[in-house]
């Protein structure tokens, strides 16, 4: 029994964070005209030193370039809809997850592939996520997720079913 609810609890967390991450790297907009961001790091109170770019909505991370790119703190005032790059290995890279503070600001985070210290965190001020999230090209998640996903629930159900019966 104990077996079977730690597997639930297992399949709750692969949901969520597959749910999450399917949510990720969407397109903002300014709320009041003029936006301001700040990149911390866990090692200091201090801005990092990691560069983070602006692109258009409808902009591809891996050939385009740039609209407004900074370094530590950084304020931009967009005329439209925009997503961010973290500058890494030679090549942009788009935000893995956001958190929802209270009001309009956020904190983004990006993950540099290979390093040691992975993860780069950016606060966004007055920025909300754009209506229209279709400006870019969005890569859907692969039906074996999907699949999986309904297998497991079926086994799980499966085998309740029979430890029912035997009783």
């Amino acid at each position: 029994m104990k077996t079977l609810l730690s597997l639930r609890l297992w399949l709750a967390v692969c949901l969520f964070a597959v749910s999450t991450v399917s949510s990720a790297g969407i397109i903002w907009e300014s709320t009041d005209g003029d936006s301001n961001f700040l990149s911390v790091s866990f090692s200091s109170p201090f801005p990092s030193g990691d560069t983070f770019g602006i692109f258009a909505a409808n902009a591809d991370l891996s050939i385009a370039s740039p609209l407004y790119s900074f370094t530590g703190v950084g304020s931009y005032s967009p005329t439209g809809a925009f997503k961010f790059g973290l500058w890494t290995g030679g090549a942009w890279v788009s935000e893995d997850a956001n958190y929802g503070f209270s009001g309009n600001t956020y904190l983004l985070s990006f993950t540099k592939a290979g390093l040691t210290n992975t993860l780069s965190l950016l606060y966004g001020f007055d920025i909300k996520p754009a209506a229209d999230q279709s400006g870019g090209s969005v890569v859907p998640l692969p039906a074996s997720i999907w699949f999986m996903t309904s297998a497991l629930l079926g086994f799980l159900y499966t085998g309740r079913r029979k430890t029912l019966v035997q009783a």
